[in-house]
């Protein structure tokens, strides 16, 4: 760990370094609390090359938080689509209307107020604050736990809540009163620039003489991640009923899982076919809705049957496709609560917010 009297060259190096190499992204053009809002709760769990045409797509689309609490669900999560995790979206939402109606429509800078609205936790918190605000925090998320294990050599994992706050307080000591946006900026790029999970590029770092897991030749042994969880497998049956001019849709309202997403009917479990008497059984606890989408396609077979996979953070789907091709559309139902069937022109499948595995499944017809 730097010394005390290292803790200004630690920074001075680290911002030096940041002036010269940053990257340049949308929302650190003109920097407002919205933007950091936005691209905080778009960048949890997703990628930075990912996000930034969706931001720009969704900045122009709603340029200011009562643009956003104005619009509909649906039109959040249609602007959504490619990021993943729809849950934030609509978390991002509710958030944007409570703003609009008990902060008159600007973000508070309150940390306090902050992690009390939906999808705000401690890190989105901080990087709000600091960023927006130049509050003296620390945002703490993966990358810089990653630093701070290197830098600061923590042999101990990372996953302990004890670990996470020594780190935490050690970074700290090191933030400047001055540019703390700036200091926090400038550890997400090392982290992704440099001080990356595999064969981290000690040669170029800036604070490399701080670090005690470069003195000590191990920084590629850490951080010590404990025991990681694998992603849970899932098998899931896809029934993609279609007409020439449409294909049946729905829209679950419960659930956790992809709740208020547009979606081909799906269920965990397999089905299997039989062709002698023209049935589609499922293989598990089968539901209503299930044995009313088989018995609405009946005596209709599917003409294709095929097996995908899709890999979500926690969880890997081994999905079964069964690609029912219609004459008519039959009637829908309103029995299910929770559930919205709808026959969507093929032509107008854009409109909808469709989620990633959905759409690459309809790439394969």
């Amino acid at each position: 760990m730097p010394r005390d009297n290292d803790c200004a060259s630690f920074s001075r190096c680290l911002l030096r370094w940041y002036q010269e190499h940053r990257r340049e992204l949308p929302w650190r053009e003109h920097i407002t609390p919205y933007k950091t809002l936005i691209a905080e709760i778009m960048l949890q769990q997703t990628r930075v090359e990912a996000v930034i045409p969706l931001f720009r797509e969704f900045i122009q689309a709603f340029p200011t938080i009562t643009d956003l609490a104005a619009a509909t669900e649906e039109q959040v999560l249609s602007l959504w689509q490619g990021l993943g995790y729809y849950s934030r979206a609509r978390r991002l939402h509710q958030t944007a209307r409570i703003i609009a109606e008990e902060h008159g429509g600007k973000i508070p800078q309150s940390r306090q107020v902050l992690l009390n609205l939906p999808g705000i936790g401690a890190y989105t918190a901080a990087a709000i604050r600091s960023i927006a605000f130049g509050c003296r925090e620390t945002a703490v998320d993966g990358n810089l736990l990653r630093i701070g294990s290197r830098v600061f050599l923590v042999q101990d994992s990372i996953q302990k809540s004890s670990v996470r706050q020594s780190i935490a307080a050690a970074f700290d000591k090191l933030i400047p009163s001055e540019q703390a946006g700036d200091f926090n900026q400038a550890l997400m790029d090392l982290g992704s620039s440099l001080c990356i999970p595999r064969n981290p590029r000690c040669g170029q770092c800036p604070v490399r003489v701080f670090c005690r897991a470069y003195q000590e030749s191990t920084p590629g042994t850490l951080p010590n991640r404990g025991r990681v969880n694998r992603p849970k497998q899932v098998t899931v049956s896809v029934m993609l009923i279609q007409t020439q001019e449409a294909l049946l849709m729905r829209q679950r309202h419960s659930g956790t899982f992809l709740q208020g997403m547009w979606e081909l009917p799906w269920f965990e479990g397999s089905l299997t076919v039989d062709a002698a008497d023209q049935t589609t059984a499922a293989e598990g606890a089968a539901n209503d809705e299930q044995q009313w989408l088989q018995n609405a396609a009946f005596p209709i077979l599917p003409h294709q049957i095929w097996t995908t996979d899709y890999m979500f953070t926690h969880r890997h789907w081994t999905i079964h496709v069964f690609h029912y091709e219609m004459e008519q559309p039959f009637r829908v139902t309103n029995r299910f609560p929770q559930r919205h069937y709808r026959w969507q022109p093929q032509d107008q499948l854009s409109a909808l917010a469709l989620p990633t595995v959905f759409k690459k499944i309809l790439q394969q017809r």
